[in-house]
């Protein structure tokens, strides 16, 4: 084992190992098309009467090219004014109805997604139409963002835990485009202008590689019609959704990264290698082995790390997955003094989980837990909405989620 660790803070490890009742049913969804190529996807549920909202487009971090952090920043700023609205006026029309609205960016799609009372869909979809179709960057308005986010950035480099994660996808990915940071990094966030900005919008917000699904109290035919209204005279564009390659074979051998952070008084560490891809038809039972080993806090991660060593106060494990490669990571941290301890100890627990496997009891109980959890994700407005966008950027049907609970049943101790 490498042992040259000095004042080092932070370590990194690459493996090549790979790891190895009633149904809950999902609400029924309907679909349309607009004449401009954007999907409409449609969840009735009429128990309270809210609506959530999610416009999705199939673009993200992979999408910057060197400028790491454009996509971000051009669906972060959505709301820093468009055409119709002032930032102010957008912020007053938040305020007088209670909308939420929030944006979020992944390494292959971005969204913006709301919730509201169903009485206010026809102000919500008209403020949404404006936010997606026509932002306008305001240079002032930007700047200040863009110096805002530039200081977070700099402050993250402050966190250990981020660091390591960041680090790790770098160096797996290399030169592939699931390198690049979603949220960029101070370098290149600070080079980024409203100029760029609104370039990116240009090219990628597109209505025939964009979707927006709607769960809530709501009549499909009324709520298409409104729609309709809003995004029809969305432009359609040449914009296609980026296809990206398989990442490479992992390092065929254990690779060692130090990142050295003298003030630290912890080690933090992430130890992980190749994982499955979005929707791997396997993942149902990975979940149960992943809870098995770190995915809970009676993981044999988490028993041997921190309830019976007391090394630290928790180690998890789990998946990083996109539509053509993922990992799989352990992470952890503890005192400086104890560090080789703790990663002898995390590889002795992951190869004797490989080697030794489980019993039924242990095997049984897992199970119970992943079903017991996967009902509450989509049991919430946003969560039906996020589903749906998922299902839409990865391209699969819902029966890959209705049959997610009969997959897990069906695990047994010699699999």
């Amino acid at each position: 084992m490498f042992r040259a660790f000095g004042s080092c803070a932070i370590l990194l490890t690459f493996m090549i190992s790979e790891v190895a009742s009633a149904q809950f049913k999902l609400p029924v969804m309907t679909e349309t098309t607009l004449d401009n190529g954007l999907r409409v996807i449609f969840i009735e549920q009429h128990e309270v009467p809210l609506i959530a909202v999610a416009v999705a487009v199939r673009a993200g971090s992979v999408n910057d090219g060197k400028a790491w952090g454009l996509a971000s920043m051009a669906t972060a700023g959505v709301d820093l004014g468009t055409k119709a609205y002032s930032k102010k006026q957008i912020e007053e029309i938040e305020d007088q109805n209670a909308f939420q609205i929030s944006t979020t960016l992944g390494k292959e799609y971005l969204t913006i997604s709301a919730e509201a009372a169903a009485e206010d869909a026809p102000t919500l979809m008209k403020l949404l139409g404006e936010l997606v179709k026509n932002p306008v960057y305001p240079a002032k308005e930007f700047d200040k963002l863009r110096d805002r986010v530039v200081s977070q950035s700099r402050k993250s480099k402050e966190s250990p835990n981020q660091i390591a994660t960041d680090v790790f996808e770098r160096v797996y990915y290399g030169a592939h485009p699931y390198a690049s940071p979603e949220n960029g990094v101070a370098e290149t966030l600070s080079k980024i202008t409203a100029a760029n900005v609104q370039a990116f919008h240009k090219s990628y917000f597109q209505p025939q590689i964009a979707s927006i699904a709607i769960a809530g109290d709501f009549d499909s035919k009324a709520m298409k019609d409104l729609i309709g209204k809003e995004f029809a005279d969305w432009k359609k564009g040449s914009a296609q959704a980026t296809k990206i390659e398989s990442i490479a074979e992992g390092p065929k051998e254990a690779e060692v990264i130090l990142i050295d952070k003298p003030d630290a008084r912890e080690t933090t560490f992430r130890i992980g290698g190749k994982g499955p891809v979005s929707f791997n038809p396997v993942y149902p039972k990975l979940s149960v082995v992943n809870t098995i080993l770190g995915g809970r806090f009676t993981s044999l991660l988490n028993d041997a790390l921190r309830v019976k060593s007391g090394y630290t106060y928790g180690a998890r494990s789990g998946f990083g997955q996109q539509r053509s490669s993922g990992t799989f990571v352990m992470s952890t941290f503890t005192a400086n003094e104890t560090t080789f301890k703790t990663l002898d100890l995390a590889l002795e627990t992951y190869r004797k989980f490989l080697t030794q496997g489980v019993d039924q009891k242990t095997l049984d109980s897992a199970k119970s837990y992943v079903k017991g959890q996967y009902p509450p994700q989509y049991e919430t407005l946003d969560g039906l909405t996020s589903l749906a966008t998922s299902l839409f950027v990865f391209e699969k049907d819902i029966e890959t989620f209705n049959k997610f609970e009969s997959e897990v049943d069906a695990l047994t101790l010699a699999e």
